[in-house]
């Protein structure tokens, strides 16, 4: 597997394995005040990373440098969650779990206009695959209850081409700034979009919960897995491959978030669960060959440039 291939899969992987910890810490945290603590622990760890790992001059970045990061924040930490939480709470759970499932798909589309990524018919059948991994993944066992109101769907919709457009920016600028300064930067202003709702949230906090350490251990585990190592692993592998390819990789969070769910929640394992993980295997494998066969092509930059290039 290229570098590039397994670092995508491995941010996606992360992003899946805290999903089942960020729904048990809802229990206790409203959504805003979890993320902007999350986030905010994940900023501390990434700027002094970046600063004195890659060396980063933050004063002379720039604004179109700035404006990136500001921007994939926004797209992630900030519009997303919105339009996610309130598609969720519109949208009846199996049209959430259809809407949600073409995320690949999108990535495909958006990647092809915006950044010229070339199709192949390999290309497509990875993403066909990724699909239809999460749409069993989604709508399996779900009941059939309520309607979509058409607000909900829209919100659905926006949600996933925040997260689309996100991978389109991830790609124009990981080429520009090395990983974990991009990582850093997108904390620190996920940070600074989501402070305001935290803000208002924090009256509903019952602060008695501040007081149990096994809670702060959610909050770290979250904060490195959903962020910290998420998003450096995702600025890792964008210079390495298409954004196509990592809208693919998509299908590794559901099937890694049931995993977890298996062996942590005592949730129970299904053949559907086991249907999409050899769909996302296919996927992958479909993936890996047509990166080898792109080689060093001129949507791909070797690993060792792009090793370089983070330094």
């Amino acid at each position: 597997m290229s570098r590039g291939l397994l670092y995508i899969v491995l941010a996606m992987a992360c992003i899946g394995a805290s999903i089942p910890l960020g729904d048990s810490m809802m229990e206790v945290f409203p959504v805003w005040l979890f993320t902007c603590m999350t986030i905010m622990i994940a900023a501390i760890i990434l700027i002094p990373l970046a600063t004195l790992y890659e060396k980063t001059k933050w004063t002379k970045l720039g604004f179109k440098n700035y404006y990136g990061m500001f921007m994939q924040a926004l797209l992630t930490a900030t519009l997303y969650t919105v339009f996610l939480l309130y598609g969720v709470t519109h949208a009846s759970a199996i049209s959430v779990g259809i809407i949600s499932s073409i995320t690949p798909a999108v990535i495909l589309i958006l990647s092809y206009f915006i950044l010229r990524e070339k199709l192949s018919m390999q290309k497509i059948s990875s993403i066909m695959l990724a699909v239809a991994a999460v749409l069993i993944v989604n709508i399996a066992g779900v009941q059939v209850e309520g309607t979509a109101s058409p607000v909900g769907i829209i919100f659905m919709l926006l949600a996933v081409m925040s997260i689309s457009l996100f991978f389109i920016y991830a790609k124009k600028f990981s080429v520009e700034l090395p990983p974990y300064t991009l990582a850093a930067g997108l904390a620190f202003f996920g940070t600074l979009q989501t402070l305001p709702m935290a803000l208002v949230e924090l009256n509903s906090l019952d602060m008695a919960a501040l007081n149990n350490g096994s809670v702060w251990l959610g909050i770290l585990f979250y904060s490195l897995l959903g962020w910290v190592f998420a998003y450096s692993l995702t600025f890792l592998a964008m210079p390495q491959i298409n954004a196509s390819t990592a809208g693919m990789a998509n299908a590794v969070m559901p099937v890694v978030a049931a995993a977890v769910a298996l062996v942590f929640y005592g949730a129970s394992i299904r053949f559907v669960d086991i249907i999409a993980l050899s769909l996302v295997i296919a996927s992958i494998f479909i993936a890996e060959s047509q990166e080898k066969k792109k080689g060093t092509s001129g949507n791909t930059i070797p690993s060792s440039a792009a090793d370089e290039k983070s330094l």
